[in-house]
């Protein structure tokens, strides 16, 4: 997934959901967390998460949110909000979103699993994943190398990595 990055559409399109069982993965998923920037983007992008509960760390009050969709805001230490909210459904709770809450998440110890696809483009500058240095586990458990280039990377981050 791209990270709170403006893409054009085109660009996107050369790597479609279903050929990373995008599906699948997200039947897993119980509820999504990310800031106020992600969750502009994907409002600009189209709302794709129908009534699945949703909630933005934000001390904004104005933001708009799709007919339909399920979205709590809330002004909380990142950490503390995802495991509150962990709590509360039964799935997998996916921190989507960009370096800030990604960064606080992981540095809070609230993400067990950390979950990437790299998709071989170069858009510039970008926006970081990671907006701080993270010295806990990384230990990769899982990878994918999919045909059109792109590689899934899965790390635990809860148990070191042994020599």
């Amino acid at each position: 997934m791209l990270h709170g990055s403006t893409v054009p559409s085109t660009t996107l399109e050369k790597y479609p959901l279903p050929d990373f069982d995008f599906d699948e993965w997200a039947e897993r998923i119980g509820a999504l967390v990310m800031g106020r920037t992600s969750y502009q983007q994907l409002l600009e992008w189209g709302w794709l998460w129908g009534n699945r509960p949703t909630f933005v760390l934000t001390n904004a009050t104005d933001l708009a949110v799709p007919g339909g969709a399920n979205v709590t805001f809330r002004s909380a230490p990142t950490a503390k909000a995802i495991t509150e909210w962990s709590a509360q459904t039964p799935k997998r709770l996916w921190v989507f979103g960009g370096g800030n809450v990604v960064t606080a998440a992981l540095l809070g110890g609230a993400v067990d699993t950390l979950d990437l696809t790299i998709m071989p483009e170069a858009l510039g500058e970008g926006i970081p994943l990671f907006n701080k240095p993270y010295p806990g586990p990384m230990r990769i458990i899982h990878s994918v190398p999919y045909d059109n280039g792109a590689v899934r990377l899965v790390y635990d981050t809860t148990t070191p990595r042994t020599s």
